[in-house]
């Protein structure tokens, strides 16, 4: 019974690696296809990709146990010798009779086909892959309990925030619907706010963030941590670790878990922004909150951010392009069934490797022909499709309540559609409504478009309406160095208030020539002449931009530099 287990195992682990594959595979075409429309809808289609990675060597362990009962005995005896073989000569087996049992004669292995050859040389080494993967889960296990020993710490040395912030917790988790009591405590070891528990939910603030961050900022990076909690994260990110430390050896599932955990921070920030002023000002608290963070501790462990994945992509999409809905509910289907789909198609295959079937021994049935009955079913009853505002086009069809509705909060006339298809976009509901809260112009539209020399995609001109870019201000980008054609890039740097005044203030610093993406960093890191001016005073003079980066990040200041000096008492 031990071989046959051990054989199972051996044999799920090895098939696992194809059948990843596969499933990879299909996420990737599902989230294609879904492409951007839906965050939550991309983050459930990763954690079944990854649910479904647990599931198959379960799945083929079992299959492999369970095929054959009869000849399952022979199998594992033959097994079991074929471990032994390297340290044994012979081996005795418990059959009827005398006739030890010796290696297979090369000829008789040059006599197999390639594919067979191939999983019996597996075969053999499974004990050892076993055990490298045992000793490669007990490593990875240690590793996530010390990172949350560290965590259990944190929350012990933490202290309860004021009774006026645990109150406002309290209130947006009411709007958010949460039924369970939250704790806010404050913790000076901590770099970011975070999220830990699940029954018990704890809401982890740095000292840093309470004094760093305006009110209605802090009220916003808190929107995204009750937003983990309403969504129940942490459950589902200890189940994702403990995927991560069973199957580490797969580099899939490295890249479903990177896909769910930036998704998920992507949920969150729709939620967030649901709850809060708007996607600017929501934005602009993420960048005042990397600002005020420090070089990471590497602690590992099952705990939530609010800069968790990458904060350029994050403000890159809340500015550019607005959180939005799955807008077709085929979409969605046809992405779960592709991933159910290669969960039905894997598992079987798994039996084409393990036990090659002769074309002699299979025998076809006869086929008998059955008369084919016409059924008169009644007509099926059809829901009236949703109306979906990114295709509606406005004029060519009826609109629904909604719609209306949304148009004419916006402002939208007649006129105004007239003016967008003259500028050369579709009419849509969406397109139309989006144009009519930024406020965009004919004039606007036609100066930018202008300026990068092709029309500009319409949720990038909302976002850069919103955020204010205009023609003078590209001119003064322009005037400093940056000339970049991708207006992706430039809304960024805007996003992150990259202007004219820091940047000259930094040149006045003494650092000079540089491009677009090392000012973005700077900038979010909060980065300032002041702040070099105070090192220099401290008698710490930055080299370069890299170590520029490197003190920032580590939260180097001029105070510590003057601690460190004070000879000890």
């Amino acid at each position: 019974m031990n071989g046959l287990i051990l054989e199972s195992v051996g044999w799920a682990l090895v098939h696992l690696l194809w059948q990843g594959v596969l499933v990879a595979v299909a996420l990737a075409l599902a989230l294609r296809w879904v492409g951007g429309r839906s965050a939550n809808l991309r983050y459930a289609l990763a954690c079944g990709a990854l649910g479904i990675m647990l599931a198959l060597p379960v799945a083929t362990a079992w299959r492999h146990a369970s095929r054959a009962p009869d000849a399952r005995p022979a199998r594992t005896t033959a097994f079991v010798a074929r471990t032994a073989a390297p340290f044994m000569n012979t081996v005795a087996l418990p059959s009827t009779g005398s006739t030890p049992w010796r290696s297979p004669s090369p000829a008789g292995t040059e006599a197999r086909p390639p594919l067979e050859q191939v999983f019996q040389q597996v075969g053999e080494h499974l004990p050892w892959l076993v055990l490298a993967w045992g000793m490669g889960v007990a490593a990875s296990s240690l590793r996530l309990m010390k990172g949350w020993f560290l965590l259990r710490q944190q929350v012990h040395a933490a202290v309860h925030a004021s009774l006026e912030w645990q109150e406002r917790l309290e209130a947006m988790a009411r709007r958010l619907g949460l039924t369970r009591p939250v704790r806010l405590l404050v913790s000076s070891k901590l770099e970011v706010p975070s999220t830990l528990g699940w029954l018990r939910p704890v809401v982890l603030v740095p000292t840093a963030t309470l004094t760093g961050l305006a009110v209605r900022e802090l009220e916003m990076v808190l929107a995204h941590e009750l937003a983990h909690i309403r969504r129940h994260d942490f459950a589902v990110n200890v189940v994702q670790t403990l995927v991560e430390t069973l199957l580490f050896y797969h580099p899939v599932v490295w890249w479903m878990s990177q896909v769910i955990r930036v998704e998920r921070e992507n949920c969150c920030d729709d939620l967030a922004v649901r709850q809060g002023p708007g996607a600017i000002p929501y934005a602009r608290a993420l960048t005042a909150l990397e600002a005020l963070r420090s070089q990471g501790t590497g602690a590992a462990g099952p705990a939530l951010s609010a800069l968790g994945g990458s904060l350029t992509d994050r403000v890159r999409r809340l500015v550019v392009a607005p959180p939005s809905r799955c807008s077709s509910r085929l979409a969605a289907g046809v992405s779960i069934v592709t991933l159910a789909s290669s969960l039905a198609v894997a598992v079987p295959l798994t039996a084409l490797a393990v036990q090659p079937v002769k074309v002699a021994e299979v025998k076809v049935a006869p086929v008998h022909a059955t008369p084919v009955v016409e059924l008169n079913a009644a007509p099926a009853v059809r829901a009236a499709p949703e109306a979906d505002d990114a295709t509606t086009r406005v004029g060519e069809g009826p609109l629904t309540v909604d719609q209306l509705v949304s148009l004419k909060v916006a402002g939208v006339t007649p006129e105004v559609v007239s003016q967008v298809t003259a500028m050369g976009y579709a009419p849509t509901v969406e397109t139309l409504v989006q144009f009519g809260h930024a406020g965009i112009t004919p004039e606007y539209a036609k100066a930018m478009a202008a300026r990068f020399g092709k029309p500009i995609p319409s949720e990038l001109l909302v976002g850069m309406k919103h955020l204010g870019v205009t023609p003078e201000w590209l001119e003064q980008m322009a005037s400093l160095g940056f000339q970049q054609t991708d207006p992706e890039q430039l809304l960024a740097a805007k996003a992150l208030g990259l202007d004219a005044a820091w940047l000259n203030d930094l040149k006045s610093a003494g650092f000079t020539g540089l491009d677009l993406d090392t000012a973005v960093e700077l900038r979010a890191l909060g980065v300032t002449s002041e702040y070099i001016h105070e090192l220099e005073a401290a008698g710490l003079k930055p080299a370069s931009v890299d170590e520029l980066r490197r003190l920032r990040a580590g939260g180097v200041d001029a105070d510590f530099i003057r601690r460190m000096r004070q000879p000890k008492k």
